[in-house]
Protein backbone atom coordinates (compact mmCIF):
# COMPACT_ATOMS: atom_id res chain seq x y z
CA UNK A 1 0.00 0.00 0.00
CA UNK A 2 1.36 3.41 -1.00
CA UNK A 3 0.89 6.06 1.68
CA UNK A 4 0.52 9.77 1.09
CA UNK A 5 3.42 11.73 2.53
CA UNK A 6 1.10 13.33 5.08
CA UNK A 7 0.16 9.87 6.37
CA UNK A 8 3.63 8.30 6.30
CA UNK A 9 4.90 9.83 9.50
CA UNK A 10 1.83 8.79 11.46
CA UNK A 11 2.03 5.26 10.07
CA UNK A 12 5.70 4.96 11.06
CA UNK A 13 4.99 6.29 14.54
CA UNK A 14 2.15 3.79 14.97
CA UNK A 15 4.22 0.78 13.90
CA UNK A 16 7.41 1.66 15.77
CA UNK A 17 5.90 3.20 18.90
CA UNK A 18 8.35 6.08 18.63
CA UNK A 19 7.71 9.80 18.47
CA UNK A 20 9.57 10.33 15.21
CA UNK A 21 9.68 13.98 14.14
CA UNK A 22 11.47 13.91 10.80
CA UNK A 23 9.19 13.67 7.77
CA UNK A 24 10.71 10.92 5.60
CA UNK A 25 12.07 11.59 2.14
CA UNK A 26 10.60 9.28 -0.49
CA UNK A 27 12.90 7.56 -3.01
CA UNK A 28 11.42 5.94 -6.09
CA UNK A 29 14.76 5.92 -7.92
CA UNK A 30 17.34 3.96 -5.87
CA UNK A 31 20.34 4.55 -8.16
CA UNK A 32 22.09 6.83 -5.67
CA UNK A 33 21.81 4.40 -2.76
CA UNK A 34 24.40 6.30 -0.71
CA UNK A 35 21.88 9.15 -0.44
CA UNK A 36 19.23 6.89 1.11
CA UNK A 37 19.70 7.06 4.85
CA UNK A 38 17.85 5.82 7.96
CA UNK A 39 14.55 7.62 8.24
CA UNK A 40 13.91 7.67 4.48
CA UNK A 41 11.26 5.67 2.63
CA UNK A 42 11.90 3.57 -0.48
CA UNK A 43 8.78 3.38 -2.64
CA UNK A 44 8.64 0.34 -4.92
CA UNK A 45 5.41 0.03 -6.84
CA UNK A 46 2.58 0.24 -4.32
CA UNK A 47 4.79 -0.64 -1.34
CA UNK A 48 6.64 1.66 1.05
CA UNK A 49 9.70 0.58 3.05
CA UNK A 50 10.95 2.72 5.92
CA UNK A 51 14.72 2.43 6.19
CA UNK A 52 16.02 2.10 9.75
CA UNK A 53 19.66 1.09 9.14
CA UNK A 54 22.26 -0.08 6.68
CA UNK A 55 23.33 -3.72 6.81
CA UNK A 56 26.90 -4.36 7.93
CA UNK A 57 29.56 -6.83 6.94
CA UNK A 58 29.48 -9.69 9.43
CA UNK A 59 32.96 -11.17 9.25
CA UNK A 60 36.61 -10.61 8.29
CA UNK A 61 36.96 -8.38 11.35
CA UNK A 62 35.01 -5.52 9.77
CA UNK A 63 31.72 -5.84 11.63
CA UNK A 64 31.30 -2.04 11.59
CA UNK A 65 31.70 -1.71 7.82
CA UNK A 66 28.30 -0.65 6.43
CA UNK A 67 26.95 -2.09 3.18
CA UNK A 68 25.20 1.01 1.90
CA UNK A 69 23.43 -0.83 -0.93
CA UNK A 70 21.74 -3.18 1.57
CA UNK A 71 19.06 -1.52 3.67
CA UNK A 72 17.19 -2.86 6.68
CA UNK A 73 13.65 -1.62 6.36
CA UNK A 74 10.13 -1.91 7.74
CA UNK A 75 7.39 -2.83 5.29
CA UNK A 76 4.78 -0.23 6.17
CA UNK A 77 2.00 -2.39 4.77
CA UNK A 78 2.68 -5.73 6.44
CA UNK A 79 4.58 -4.40 9.49
CA UNK A 80 7.44 -6.85 8.92
CA UNK A 81 11.14 -6.23 8.68
CA UNK A 82 12.80 -6.76 5.32
CA UNK A 83 16.21 -6.59 3.71
CA UNK A 84 16.13 -4.31 0.67
CA UNK A 85 19.10 -4.97 -1.63
CA UNK A 86 19.73 -2.23 -4.15
CA UNK A 87 21.78 -2.44 -7.33
CA UNK A 88 25.53 -2.42 -6.73
CA UNK A 89 27.82 -3.93 -9.34
CA UNK A 90 31.47 -4.88 -8.98
CA UNK A 91 33.88 -7.13 -10.84
CA UNK A 92 37.25 -8.36 -9.64
CA UNK A 93 39.64 -11.26 -9.93
CA UNK A 94 40.20 -13.50 -6.93
CA UNK A 95 42.34 -16.37 -5.80
CA UNK A 96 41.83 -18.94 -3.09
CA UNK A 97 44.84 -21.22 -2.74
CA UNK A 98 45.65 -22.40 -6.25
CA UNK A 99 42.22 -21.48 -7.63
CA UNK A 100 41.85 -18.36 -9.75
CA UNK A 101 38.44 -16.97 -10.61
CA UNK A 102 36.52 -13.95 -11.82
CA UNK A 103 33.94 -12.57 -9.41
CA UNK A 104 30.93 -10.52 -10.50
CA UNK A 105 28.22 -9.08 -8.26
CA UNK A 106 25.01 -9.49 -10.21
CA UNK A 107 21.50 -8.48 -9.08
CA UNK A 108 20.08 -10.44 -12.02
CA UNK A 109 21.79 -13.64 -10.92
CA UNK A 110 20.46 -13.29 -7.38
CA UNK A 111 16.96 -12.55 -8.62
CA UNK A 112 17.09 -15.66 -10.79
CA UNK A 113 18.12 -17.88 -7.87
CA UNK A 114 15.40 -16.34 -5.71
CA UNK A 115 12.88 -17.19 -8.39
CA UNK A 116 13.83 -20.86 -8.79
CA UNK A 117 14.07 -21.45 -5.02
CA UNK A 118 10.69 -19.98 -4.09
CA UNK A 119 9.17 -22.01 -1.27
CA UNK A 120 12.37 -23.99 -0.57
CA UNK A 121 13.10 -23.88 3.16
CA UNK A 122 16.88 -24.17 2.67
CA UNK A 123 17.10 -20.86 0.79
CA UNK A 124 16.29 -17.32 1.86
CA UNK A 125 13.02 -16.11 0.42
CA UNK A 126 12.17 -12.90 -1.33
CA UNK A 127 10.99 -11.23 -4.48
CA UNK A 128 12.32 -8.91 -7.13
CA UNK A 129 10.87 -5.58 -8.19
CA UNK A 130 12.11 -2.75 -10.39
CA UNK A 131 12.23 0.82 -9.14
CA UNK A 132 11.03 3.80 -11.16
CA UNK A 133 14.05 3.76 -13.48
CA UNK A 134 14.40 0.00 -13.86
CA UNK A 135 16.92 -0.89 -11.12
CA UNK A 136 16.39 -4.52 -10.05
CA UNK A 137 15.72 -4.41 -6.30
CA UNK A 138 15.39 -7.53 -4.17
CA UNK A 139 13.04 -7.53 -1.17
CA UNK A 140 14.16 -10.31 1.19
CA UNK A 141 12.60 -11.94 4.22
CA UNK A 142 14.92 -11.80 7.21
CA UNK A 143 16.40 -15.12 8.32
CA UNK A 144 16.68 -14.88 12.13
CA UNK A 145 20.03 -16.62 12.51
CA UNK A 146 22.50 -17.07 14.03
CA UNK A 147 24.74 -18.17 11.20
CA UNK A 148 26.27 -21.61 11.33
CA UNK A 149 29.66 -19.93 11.66
CA UNK A 150 28.56 -17.91 14.71
CA UNK A 151 26.66 -20.81 16.25
CA UNK A 152 29.68 -23.14 16.16
CA UNK A 153 32.00 -20.39 17.33
CA UNK A 154 29.85 -19.57 20.37
CA UNK A 155 29.27 -23.13 21.59
CA UNK A 156 30.56 -23.45 25.15
CA UNK A 157 31.64 -27.06 24.62
CA UNK A 158 34.89 -28.86 23.99
CA UNK A 159 35.17 -30.48 20.59
CA UNK A 160 34.70 -33.93 22.11
CA UNK A 161 31.54 -32.81 23.93
CA UNK A 162 30.19 -31.27 20.73
CA UNK A 163 31.08 -34.31 18.65
CA UNK A 164 29.32 -36.72 21.00
CA UNK A 165 26.18 -34.60 21.47
CA UNK A 166 25.23 -31.87 19.01
CA UNK A 167 27.27 -32.90 15.98
CA UNK A 168 24.92 -35.55 14.47
CA UNK A 169 22.01 -33.15 14.22
CA UNK A 170 24.16 -30.28 12.96
CA UNK A 171 25.46 -32.65 10.29
CA UNK A 172 21.90 -33.69 9.47
CA UNK A 173 20.88 -30.09 8.91
CA UNK A 174 24.04 -29.42 6.91
CA UNK A 175 23.33 -32.38 4.66
CA UNK A 176 19.92 -30.92 3.93
CA UNK A 177 21.74 -27.78 2.86
CA UNK A 178 24.12 -29.75 0.62
CA UNK A 179 21.10 -31.44 -0.97
CA UNK A 180 19.61 -28.01 -1.65
CA UNK A 181 22.78 -26.89 -3.42
CA UNK A 182 22.84 -30.12 -5.45
CA UNK A 183 19.26 -29.41 -6.55
CA UNK A 184 20.23 -25.86 -7.48
CA UNK A 185 23.10 -27.18 -9.62
CA UNK A 186 20.75 -29.57 -11.38
CA UNK A 187 18.75 -26.53 -12.47
CA UNK A 188 21.86 -24.96 -13.99
CA UNK A 189 22.30 -22.38 -11.21
CA UNK A 190 24.81 -21.97 -8.40
CA UNK A 191 25.08 -20.09 -5.13
CA UNK A 192 28.35 -18.31 -5.87
CA UNK A 193 29.51 -17.42 -2.37
CA UNK A 194 29.12 -20.44 -0.08
CA UNK A 195 30.42 -19.75 3.42
CA UNK A 196 29.47 -20.83 6.92
CA UNK A 197 28.27 -17.31 7.66
CA UNK A 198 25.98 -17.49 4.63
CA UNK A 199 24.13 -20.44 6.15
CA UNK A 200 21.66 -19.30 8.82
CA UNK A 201 19.31 -21.04 11.21
CA UNK A 202 15.74 -20.20 10.23
CA UNK A 203 14.27 -20.93 13.66
CA UNK A 204 14.98 -22.93 16.77
CA UNK A 205 17.66 -25.10 15.14
CA UNK A 206 15.19 -26.68 12.73
CA UNK A 207 16.50 -25.67 9.30
CA UNK A 208 19.56 -24.03 7.77
CA UNK A 209 18.99 -21.59 4.91
CA UNK A 210 21.49 -20.24 2.39
CA UNK A 211 21.57 -16.47 1.95
CA UNK A 212 23.22 -13.96 -0.42
CA UNK A 213 23.18 -15.20 -4.01
CA UNK A 214 24.41 -12.07 -5.81
CA UNK A 215 28.02 -13.18 -6.33
CA UNK A 216 28.73 -15.06 -9.54
CA UNK A 217 32.02 -16.70 -8.63
CA UNK A 218 33.45 -19.78 -10.30
CA UNK A 219 30.18 -21.59 -10.99
CA UNK A 220 29.20 -24.91 -9.45
CA UNK A 221 32.84 -26.03 -9.12
CA UNK A 222 33.55 -23.18 -6.70
CA UNK A 223 30.38 -24.07 -4.79
CA UNK A 224 31.72 -27.60 -4.38
CA UNK A 225 35.09 -26.50 -3.00
CA UNK A 226 33.38 -24.12 -0.60
CA UNK A 227 31.02 -26.84 0.63
CA UNK A 228 34.17 -28.67 1.72
CA UNK A 229 35.21 -25.66 3.78
CA UNK A 230 31.84 -25.55 5.52
CA UNK A 231 31.95 -29.33 6.10
CA UNK A 232 35.31 -28.88 7.81
CA UNK A 233 33.70 -26.40 10.21
CA UNK A 234 30.73 -28.68 10.89
CA UNK A 235 33.02 -31.59 11.76
CA UNK A 236 35.60 -29.47 13.56
CA UNK A 237 33.21 -27.16 15.47
CA UNK A 238 34.77 -24.27 13.62
CA UNK A 239 38.01 -23.63 11.78
CA UNK A 240 41.42 -24.79 12.99
CA UNK A 241 44.52 -23.00 11.82
CA UNK A 242 48.18 -23.50 12.64
CA UNK A 243 47.96 -20.31 14.70
CA UNK A 244 45.04 -21.74 16.70
CA UNK A 245 47.06 -24.83 17.56
CA UNK A 246 50.06 -22.75 18.57
CA UNK A 247 48.21 -20.23 20.72
CA UNK A 248 45.52 -22.50 22.29
CA UNK A 249 47.14 -25.91 22.76
CA UNK A 250 44.68 -26.74 25.53
CA UNK A 251 41.92 -27.04 22.92
CA UNK A 252 43.80 -29.96 21.34
CA UNK A 253 44.62 -32.35 24.20
CA UNK A 254 44.78 -35.37 21.87
CA UNK A 255 47.07 -33.79 19.28
CA UNK A 256 50.24 -35.86 19.37
CA UNK A 257 51.72 -35.84 15.88
CA UNK A 258 53.18 -33.34 13.46
CA UNK A 259 51.15 -31.76 10.69
CA UNK A 260 52.33 -32.02 7.12
CA UNK A 261 51.54 -29.98 4.02
CA UNK A 262 49.13 -32.67 2.83
CA UNK A 263 47.05 -32.28 6.01
CA UNK A 264 46.08 -28.72 5.11
CA UNK A 265 43.15 -27.36 3.16
CA UNK A 266 43.49 -27.14 -0.60
CA UNK A 267 41.94 -23.67 -0.60
CA UNK A 268 43.40 -22.29 2.63
CA UNK A 269 46.88 -23.61 3.27
CA UNK A 270 46.90 -22.45 6.91
CA UNK A 271 43.76 -24.42 7.85
CA UNK A 272 43.87 -28.05 8.95
CA UNK A 273 41.69 -30.40 6.91
CA UNK A 274 43.00 -33.65 8.39
CA UNK A 275 40.99 -33.17 11.57
CA UNK A 276 41.64 -36.72 12.72
CA UNK A 277 45.15 -35.64 13.70
CA UNK A 278 43.63 -33.08 16.07
CA UNK A 279 40.68 -35.19 17.18
CA UNK A 280 41.56 -38.90 16.75
CA UNK A 281 38.04 -40.10 17.61
CA UNK A 282 36.77 -38.80 14.24
CA UNK A 283 35.94 -41.96 12.22
CA UNK A 284 38.17 -42.88 9.29
CA UNK A 285 35.27 -42.80 6.84
CA UNK A 286 34.32 -39.24 7.77
CA UNK A 287 37.90 -38.02 7.76
CA UNK A 288 38.38 -39.55 4.31
CA UNK A 289 35.68 -37.21 2.98
CA UNK A 290 37.47 -34.23 4.50
CA UNK A 291 40.75 -35.33 2.95
CA UNK A 292 39.23 -35.03 -0.52
CA UNK A 293 39.40 -31.26 0.11
CA UNK A 294 43.01 -31.33 1.34
CA UNK A 295 46.15 -30.40 -0.56
CA UNK A 296 46.97 -34.13 -0.78
CA UNK A 297 43.59 -34.98 -2.35
CA UNK A 298 43.97 -37.82 -4.85
CA UNK A 299 40.72 -36.97 -6.70
CA UNK A 300 41.80 -33.33 -7.06
CA UNK A 301 45.19 -34.40 -8.41
CA UNK A 302 43.44 -36.60 -10.97
CA UNK A 303 40.45 -34.48 -12.03
CA UNK A 304 40.99 -31.04 -10.49
CA UNK A 305 37.95 -31.47 -8.23
CA UNK A 306 37.33 -33.31 -4.94
CA UNK A 307 34.09 -34.76 -6.35
CA UNK A 308 32.28 -34.81 -9.65
CA UNK A 309 29.67 -32.54 -8.10
CA UNK A 310 27.74 -31.64 -4.96
CA UNK A 311 25.49 -34.66 -5.45
CA UNK A 312 28.49 -37.00 -5.14
CA UNK A 313 29.51 -35.33 -1.88
CA UNK A 314 25.94 -35.72 -0.66
CA UNK A 315 25.94 -39.42 -1.56
CA UNK A 316 29.07 -40.04 0.52
CA UNK A 317 27.58 -38.20 3.50
CA UNK A 318 24.38 -40.22 3.20
CA UNK A 319 26.34 -43.47 3.33
CA UNK A 320 27.73 -42.45 6.72
CA UNK A 321 24.49 -40.90 7.98
CA UNK A 322 21.64 -42.75 6.24
CA UNK A 323 18.95 -40.99 8.26
CA UNK A 324 19.05 -38.30 5.60
CA UNK A 325 18.06 -40.83 2.96
CA UNK A 326 15.06 -41.83 5.06
CA UNK A 327 16.35 -45.33 5.75
CA UNK A 328 15.23 -45.53 9.35
CA UNK A 329 13.73 -43.52 12.17
CA UNK A 330 15.79 -45.45 14.71
CA UNK A 331 18.71 -43.26 15.91
CA UNK A 332 20.91 -46.30 16.52
CA UNK A 333 20.51 -47.24 12.87
CA UNK A 334 20.75 -43.70 11.52
CA UNK A 335 24.02 -42.91 13.25
CA UNK A 336 26.44 -45.83 13.28
CA UNK A 337 29.02 -43.72 15.14
CA UNK A 338 26.97 -41.32 17.24
CA UNK A 339 23.76 -40.79 19.15
CA UNK A 340 21.68 -37.65 18.48
CA UNK A 341 21.37 -34.96 21.11
CA UNK A 342 18.10 -34.60 23.00
CA UNK A 343 18.04 -30.82 22.66
CA UNK A 344 17.34 -30.88 18.92
CA UNK A 345 13.74 -30.75 17.77
CA UNK A 346 10.97 -28.65 19.26
CA UNK A 347 11.17 -26.07 22.00
CA UNK A 348 14.15 -27.69 23.71
CA UNK A 349 16.37 -26.14 21.04
CA UNK A 350 15.98 -22.84 22.86
CA UNK A 351 17.51 -24.49 25.90
CA UNK A 352 20.54 -25.52 23.86
CA UNK A 353 20.95 -22.00 22.53
CA UNK A 354 20.70 -20.50 25.99
CA UNK A 355 23.19 -22.96 27.46
CA UNK A 356 25.71 -22.26 24.70
CA UNK A 357 25.25 -18.51 24.90
CA UNK A 358 23.80 -18.29 21.38
CA UNK A 359 20.65 -16.19 21.29
CA UNK A 360 17.97 -16.20 18.62
CA UNK A 361 16.62 -12.82 17.54
CA UNK A 362 12.90 -12.04 17.62
CA UNK A 363 13.05 -10.11 14.39
CA UNK A 364 9.49 -8.84 14.09
CA UNK A 365 8.69 -8.16 17.73
CA UNK A 366 11.67 -6.23 19.08
CA UNK A 367 12.55 -2.63 18.29
CA UNK A 368 16.02 -2.23 19.80
CA UNK A 369 17.70 -1.45 16.50
CA UNK A 370 15.32 1.45 15.88
CA UNK A 371 16.55 3.20 18.99
CA UNK A 372 19.32 4.84 17.00
CA UNK A 373 17.18 5.71 13.99
CA UNK A 374 16.00 9.24 13.23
Amino acid sequence: MEYRQADLLERIRTLTGRDIQRVPRIFKDTTQFMSITPGDVIRLGDYDYWVYSNAREGRFGIDDQPKFWVKKALDLCSNTRKIVKLVFRETFKGRIGTLHFDCVRSPEKEADVLSVTQGHSNFMQGRQVKDSVGNLVRILDIVPGPSLYQYLRDLDLSHKEYFNTLFPEVMYRFRESVAAIAQLHEQGRHHGDIRADHLLWTGTLKTLAWIDFDYDMGGSDMDLFCLGNVLQQVVGKGRHSLENIRTTPGAYPDFKSDLEEGDMSLMYSHRVMNLQKLFPYIPDELNAILMRFSSSSVPCARTGKPYGGAKDLLNDLCKLFPRFAGISSNPAVNYPFFMPHKHFGGESNLITLQKTGCQMGKIDTTMEEWAGSP
